[in-house]
């Protein structure tokens, strides 16, 4: 069938609960985009021209329905005061926690317009809103607090604070809090659409207790901020949420990105509740075949996307770094042919 409206118009359309020419295919294609467009990863996360250049190159190769703006969950954490290796060809990783070389009371609450890579995502948003942003949303996946505080602290100590030092982590959770609404403000005004994301909350990380009393109250308070800017918020958390799946719509997200659960799970609890997005499996996009992808993304995609609230289709984590672009492609095109909602 024949497209009739832009990415643009189709997200709109969904956020506002009524039905696009077909569901959103927003597959998770974060640091991937520098694969497709030959940039040494280092420059990706460095540099927001080439960011933004790359998230275009790979819009044009795959004509998918969204920018994902992203390569790890310590942006903030580095500007509040984190060390972090950077390696010509992978992900910045974490070298010395803010927290092991200064007190909570000395972190400061950074300018996203100066400190450390926050520029970095701001200006590649703002390239490529004046370059495509009137066709294709936007899209900024920011840390939510309880992960920026794991990446403040020694995340193996901080998961014992959960239990004995309850007041610390609260203190760190409310700096991390205060940041992230300072650089979802920025990115708004830039032109994006920030994405909540806070894989180190998932019940992989940390028990639904723990989640319930540190990860969900900060995610419902950022998301609630975001809400007064009247944007439509998606929470994304990796790995598994399936003992947390009940308190997902609380957060006040009105769309859930989800991961390691099983789809038809997901769709009979929330789907009258929230808009899904998910979930497919990003190893078989790494390792699987085209042929085997067609054939599963569609029955995935048939069987979500008369999902009462909305659907759209997305793998469950990041497309990964070095995934073979022919994968990508088949994902694509096999969402595409399933799911038509206009004749």
């Amino acid at each position: 069938m024949k497209e009739i409206l832009t990415s643009r118009e189709r997200f709109g359309l969904l956020v506002i609960d009524e039905r696009p020419d077909r569901c959103n295919i927003i597959p998770l294609i974060t640091s991937h985009a520098a694969t497709v467009n030959r940039t040494k990863l280092r420059d990706y996360y460095t540099d927001g021209k080439k960011m933004a250049e790359a998230q275009i190159a790979a819009i044009e190769e795959y004509n998918h329905d969204a920018l994902s703006f992203f390569s790890e969950v310590g942006i903030i954490a580095e500007a509040m005061g984190s060390e972090f290796l950077y390696p010509d060809e992978d992900l910045p990783v974490l070298k010395t926690p803010a927290l092991v070389k200064h007190d909570i009371s000395d972190l400061k609450i950074p300018d996203p317009c100066s400190d450390k890579r926050l520029p970095v995502y701001l200006e590649a948003i703002e390239y490529a809103y004046h370059s495509i942003g009137d066709r294709i949303p936007l899209l900024a996946y920011v840390p939510a607090p309880f992960t920026t505080g794991m990446m403040l602290s020694d995340p193996n100590r901080f998961l014992i604070q959960t239990i004995r030092e309850k007041d610390r982590v609260v203190e760190i959770l409310e700096k991390a809090l205060s940041a992230a609404m300072e650089f979802c403000y920025h990115i708004i005004d830039a032109g994006g659409l920030p994405v909540v994301v806070d894989p180190l909350a998932s019940s992989s990380v940390i028990s639904p207790a723990a989640y319930k009393e540190f990860a969900f109250p900060y995610e419902q308070r950022l998301i609630g901020f975001l809400h007064r800017y009247d944007l439509d918020i998606i929470l994304h958390i990796c790995g598994e949420t399936e003992p947390i799946l009940e308190f997902l719509p609380e957060t006040g997200a009105d769309l859930v990105s989800i991961d390691r659960v099983d789809l038809s799970t997901v769709l009979k609890k929330l789907s009258k509740k929230v808009r899904i997005i998910g979930n497919f499996d990003t190893s078989k996009i790494a390792f699987s075949s085209p042929s085997d992808i067609d054939k599963e993304v569609k029955d995935m995609v048939a069987n979500s996307v008369n999902a009462p609230k909305g659907y759209i289709a997305s793998t469950g984590c990041e497309v990964p770094i070095r995934a073979p672009m022919e994968n990508v492609k088949a994902f694509i095109k096999a969402a595409k042919e399933v799911g038509w909602y206009w004749d």
